[in-house]
């Protein structure tokens, strides 16, 4: 859980850029060897971690227990798996917009909290990281 976070630990830099090693292989594998395969590596790993951006809140809202924050905690769920039923590029748009509804999420629930902007500026980057390698590949198709 989050709490008072008021530095970005270098463990935490290195899970964000971590994270962003399958997008990159994915995309790397779409390029090389198979398209097909590649987008659907990408596709579903993009929707798993859009899942679980929207579980950070819900574990946030433990001790709140704001309805309101359980409903926004699983929009970006709701985003994610709405993203299969649409074809290639359009699948990779919704999850482009889910990353960033999630973030406005984000930026809408902790903006009032100051300790946590080092978390916020952390999943600003990372969400602008994402999103970017979403568009590049919507612009390889």
């Amino acid at each position: 859980m989050i709490t008072k976070q008021k530095y970005i630990s270098k463990t935490s830099i290195a899970l964000m850029l971590l994270g962003l090693m399958p997008f990159v292989a994915s995309i790397y594998y779409f390029l090389t060897y198979d398209p097909k395969l590649g987008l659907t590596i990408f596709i579903h790993y993009s929707a798993i971690i859009l899942s679980f951006i929207g579980a950070i809140n819900w574990g946030r809202n433990y001790v709140e227990k704001s309805s309101k924050i359980f409903y926004l905690s699983v929009l970006p769920a709701t985003i994610a798996f709405s993203a299969f039923f649409f074809s290639s590029p359009n699948n990779l748009v919704v999850l482009v917009s889910g990353y960033f509804i999630a973030w406005l999420i984000d930026v809408y629930l902790l903006i009032k909290n100051k300790e946590f902007f080092m978390y916020l500026a952390m999943r600003t980057i990372i969400t602008i990281s994402a999103i970017y390698l979403h568009i590049y590949l919507i612009q390889k198709l």
